[in-house]
């Protein structure tokens, strides 16, 4: 028999007090998640970097690590960054506490006592939006193009194999490196410049030549958008950028090769000569033609 693939949403549950892991877990269980359980963030940490994860519930208060300090340490993780973390507290409710769970990185925020539906769809929305996150990066890591993004300042947020492989540095050591680092401090100043000035809306588009790892010189083609926030201001640069160093060397020996049969047609001063010898010369035609004679 087949045995069929174990495909539930996994859940992290994080709580010092037992009645609140086992209620929350009588709420997750019955609607297919596959939860597991920590009674601190330290022990949730060394969980969340060794087993396949998608959500992280976890509780404000509590001994040796509490769900703040939980929320950092995960979101400064590589591996872990992407995790959705939910905080629930049922003693600290008021707006301090959540503008410093959202700064602390936390995705969402639920005070206890909440009604179970609210629970779940929090939990649905927040696993189903990891899941196309993660479908999306797998699309980009695989993909043969580099595709970053940087802030406005020229730092590194976002960078994919591709590019790694390119500067020949492991992707998460570009994260947060200036650009400068990568492509010269010149080319970074005039990049970071330019996109400043940028108004529109219209992708842009640019070409330039890099040395690689390797320190061969590439030809790069690129396209990049500006993020902007809801009043407009300019909040970071995407860009999607090709190596067409072989097009264009095979374009440029191209190039050469007509601009080689040119001089040599100019310079020859009889480029398509006349036969020599008449079309009636064969021994056929002068042989009658000199009968006819």
């Amino acid at each position: 028999m087949t045995k069929v693939p174990d495909n539930r949403a996994t859940v992290l549950i994080v709580n010092d007090d037992q009645m609140q892991l086992d209620l929350l877990r009588d709420f997750l269980e019955p609607e297919g998640y596959k939860t597991f359980v920590a009674q601190d963030g330290r022990r949730a940490l060394d969980l969340a970097r060794t087993v396949r994860v998608e959500m992280v519930i976890s509780d404000v208060i509590m001994p040796v690590m509490d769900g703040m300090e939980l929320c950092r340490q995960l979101k400064q993780d590589p591996h872990t960054a992407s995790i959705p973390l939910l905080l629930v507290s049922a003693v600290r409710k008021e707006e301090a506490v959540l503008r410093e769970a959202f700064e602390a990185g936390a995705d969402d925020y639920l005070a206890l006592p909440f009604r179970h539906e609210e629970l779940l769809v929090k939990v649905a929305r927040l696993i189903e939006r990891h899941r196309v996150e993660r479908r999306y990066r797998n699309i980009v890591e695989q993909a043969a193009d580099i595709i970053y993004t940087r802030d406005m300042a020229g730092h590194i947020r976002n960078i994919n194999e591709a590019g790694a492989r390119f500067f020949g540095r492991p992707a998460f050591e570009l994260i947060g490196k200036p650009l400068s680092a990568l492509i010269g401090p010149e080319a970074a100043a005039r990049d970071v410049a330019e996109m400043k000035q940028v108004k529109g809306f219209e992708p842009i588009r640019f070409t330039d030549c890099l040395r690689n790892a390797l320190g061969e010189d590439r030809y790069l083609e690129g396209i990049v958008t500006i993020e902007r926030d809801l009043q407009g201001r300019n909040l970071a640069v995407r860009g999607v950028v090709r190596d067409v160093t072989d097009r264009r060397l095979a374009e440029r020996a191209l190039e050469k090769q007509s601009e080689e049969y040119r001089l040599l047609f100019e310079a020859n001063p009889c480029p398509m000569p006349a036969s020599r010898v008449p079309m009636t010369s064969s021994p056929e035609r002068l042989s009658a033609s000199a009968k006819s004679r």
